[in-house]
């Protein structure tokens, strides 16, 4: 049974990691408020030429696929170059079943560097396994396949956690597996949900060593904040601005209150 590190939750305010995030030009803004709120120092870049600097100054980083261009490739394959001190680091290989592009690229850039985490969809993790599965852009789509085994298969091939988000989450090493239940149907609306949980999972991991623990906790508490903001939510727009009111404020009794 996976062992919760809900002290993390804490740790994150008391210690404001500085999360290097190569963003989706969708949802910057989100993703800053999102890790600004947790207690963490957001950071962005497009610039290759101070790649060097940035990854000195990252606890943690996190590579978002959601926009590639050519610019922004190089700036990511510059800024893994540079981490020399193997800072954790997550990607998010946002809709790579959309296009050749996109999942050629993903490929290469776990081919040639370790990420500490992968953290998608179902449609996005299926087409890492090179499994078959309906996917429409962003959205995790559907299939057939056990999304458990689908999981492994990608956590043993790049020797790292997969956080696999939908309904319920998986996460899993390839030996441990931890199943989130908690979720509503806002995460789903509100593009960009992934994309925010990618840089707080960085966050997380960013103030640990444990690295699969905090990935657990981080995707726990993310999801319990969601939840017991739809609770306390008529709507869609109010459910946006308590969520990140509560990402904020939350503790983990009241994490643990939800579950």
């Amino acid at each position: 049974m996976t062992k919760l590190q809900l002290e993390l939750l804490e740790r994150v305010r008391q210690q404001n990691p500085v999360v290097l995030t190569i963003p989706n030009m969708v949802t910057p803004d989100k993703v800053a408020d999102g890790l600004s709120a947790i207690g963490a120092s957001p950071i962005m870049s497009l610039a290759p030429q101070e790649a060097t600097e940035m990854v000195k100054l990252a606890d943690a980083i996190a590579i978002n696929l959601g926009t590639i261009h050519e610019e922004q490739a190089n700036e990511i394959t510059t800024i893994l170059k540079n981490n020399q001190d193997q800072k954790p680091m997550v990607l998010d290989p946002v809709a790579i079943g959309a296009s050749h592009y996109r999942l050629a690229f993903a490929k290469q850039l776990l081919q040639d560097h370790h990420f500490t985490v992968i953290r998608g969809n179902a449609g996005e993790i299926a087409a890492l396994a090179n499994v078959n599965w309906h996917s429409r852009g962003i959205d995790g789509g559907s299939g057939q396949a056990d999304l458990h085994k689908i999981a492994k298969v990608v956590a043993h091939q790049y020797h790292c956690i997969v956080v696999l988000t939908g309904k319920s989450d998986i996460v899993t090493n390839g030996n441990n597996t931890f199943v989130n239940q908690l979720s509503t149907s806002y995460f789903i609306t509100n593009v960009g949900s992934g994309d925010v949980l990618s840089s707080v999972i960085a966050a997380y991991l960013g103030v640990s060593k444990d690295y699969y623990a905090a990935a657990c906790t981080a995707t726990k508490v993310f999801t319990a904040t969601g939840v017991k903001a739809a609770r306390e939510s008529t709507g869609f727009g109010q459910w946006q601005t308590k969520f990140r009111d509560e990402l904020a404020t939350i503790n983990s009794s009241e994490v643990l209150s939800v579950l």
